[in-house]
């Protein structure tokens, strides 16, 4: 079995899509699955799993988490707006989601650019701040289930500022 450290370092060398990947021109939504399902592949927990789906687009487009799709075409902006949708959704549920993207005033792809600055940040500090805590003995189901629960309310607060901030932007508007 792998130790924590080796379990950390495989789980922040996470693999993203990055605007330069995603191509000038517009693609329609087999070309917009296969994107996604090749660039994030090692990103699966299960080799079955599905990041992205047709559902799954059209669900984002009836809800209104995209800009309004003109043809059977997605264009860059779009694909953007799916690449912040897929790591926000991970966390927020879809009406907080759609709170943050269901937006035409945001420059979509240079948020993502910053966005993607600051993982590889945090790919560096979480680290660093976890590192008096990578001692955690694998084999011992109570040290197991102490750290676990010890990431899960971290996890929980980053959470619940997320949905904070989202909160107090609605009620100024």
């Amino acid at each position: 079995m792998k130790n924590l450290s080796e379990l950390l370092d495989d789980v922040i060398c996470d693999h993203d899509i990055t605007p330069n990947d995603v191509p000038m021109l517009d693609l329609y939504m087999d070309q917009v699955l296969t994107l996604f399902n090749e660039g994030l592949e090692q990103n699966k927990r299960y080799p079955q799993d599905k990041l992205l789906t047709k559902t799954m687009i059209n669900n984002y487009s009836k809800e209104k988490l995209l800009l309004p799709v003109k043809g059977k075409k997605y264009t860059r902006q779009h694909i953007i707006q799916m690449l912040c949708i897929y790591h926000l959704k991970q966390t927020l549920a879809l009406a907080d989601v759609k709170a943050l993207l269901g937006r035409s005033d945001v420059d979509f792809e240079q948020c993502f650019n910053e966005f993607l600055q600051n993982k590889q940040h945090l790919r560096r500090v979480i680290p660093e701040e976890l590192a008096s805590h990578l001692e955690v003995d694998l084999t011992d189901p109570n040290e197991v289930l102490t750290f676990c629960l010890s990431l899960s309310a971290a996890s929980t607060y980053l959470q619940r500022l997320c949905q904070a901030i989202i909160d107090a932007r609605a009620a100024e508007q």
